[in-house]
């Protein structure tokens, strides 16, 4: 597991960067979900049962490689991992040594049922017994939006932004 995680980090690192400038995508918004992305989770309403959140705010990466999987373009999805410390925000409460995979749709469902073109939908470790979604808008900045973490101790929320990854958002990321 942790090779398969090395490879999928030295692929997005090595690869074309920042989603903005991934060469010969054309417009397909899918395409621009691939590579490294600095994430900034806030808490709105932490889980009702349970032990408090350590803090509000938590910034790491998300990073995403292109699925050559899918023959169904309608069907496609982007693959990647995370790098977040979920537990802060009172998140991943059940500390199960699992593997930090996220998967993310384009031309989601997001608002009452109706997908845009502009819409994206990433889960945070899909099939596990807390479901964290984040659904958002994709502009020419990032991607902003709200996300619902759902286990046996309620409904968390709160509110995201993801930025490509830069060197500068590097040196200048402050959390």
């Amino acid at each position: 597991m942790s090779r398969f995680l090395m490879f999928l980090l030295a692929t997005v690192a090595c690869g074309h960067g920042s989603p903005e400038r991934a060469p010969g995508y054309g417009n397909s918004l899918s395409r621009n979900l691939v590579g490294a992305w600095d994430a900034s989770l806030s808490l709105s309403k932490p889980y009702p049962l349970g032990v408090g959140p350590k803090t509000q705010r938590i910034c790491g990466t998300i990073g995403f490689v292109e699925n050559h999987q899918v023959s169904d373009p309608s069907t496609d999805d982007d693959r990647g991992v995370y790098d977040l410390d979920l537990s802060r925000l009172g998140l991943g409460w059940l500390d199960v040594p699992s593997y930090p995979i996220a998967v993310a749709r384009l031309n989601a469902q997001v608002d009452m049922g109706e997908s845009s073109r502009d819409s994206v939908a990433i889960v945070l470790n899909p099939g596990s017994a807390e479901r964290i979604v984040l659904l958002g808008r994709y502009d020419v900045g990032g991607i902003n939006g709200r996300w619902t973490a759902q286990s046996a101790r309620g409904t968390a929320m709160g509110v995201f932004l993801l930025s490509p990854h830069t060197i500068a958002s590097e040196r200048s990321r402050k959390c």
